[in-house]
């Protein structure tokens, strides 16, 4: 089975964390949040930050915040930072000449997956950081 990349939804988490308990936090400390590696959490926001999506601050109170509203924050910003590859591939193996589907199924599939991915990132500009943390408060009561 292939791997799954969590990168997307973590940073989501991340950033949804820290608009949503207003301040600064360490990469441990959003870590906990998602209940990950810190490590992992850290290469997340390091993509987050070169995408200009958080600030860092250095020193005894440093940590990472928040670069702009969340609601100047598409999760298609997000996802972009965080550069996961596409939902779907084509295989790799080479084609049969002797057979019909196999000469022409790379072609065929590449279209449907192209309109796919356009799909997909509509979908995801269309939603801000802000609408994420409106819908988890709306969750807790």
């Amino acid at each position: 089975m292939a791997s799954v990349n969590t990168q997307f939804s973590i940073a989501v988490h991340v950033l949804a964390a820290i608009v949503h308990h207003e301040g600064i936090f360490t990469s441990e400390v959003l870590a906990g949040s998602v209940n990950a590696n810190p490590v992992f959490v850290k290469r997340i926001l390091v993509k987050l930050s070169k995408a200009k999506l958080v600030t860092t601050t250095v020193g005894k109170s440093g940590g990472y915040g928040l670069a702009r509203s969340p609601k100047s924050i598409s999760l298609l910003d997000i996802y972009s930072a965080v550069d996961p590859p596409n939902a779907f591939a084509i295989h790799a193996y080479p084609k049969r000449d002797e057979c019909l589907v196999s000469c022409n199924i790379k072609e065929v599939m590449s279209d449907v997956l192209a309109g796919t991915q356009v799909a997909v990132r509509n979908e995801l500009r269309q939603t801000t950081l802000a609408d994420v943390v409106s819908k988890i408060r709306a969750r807790s009561g």
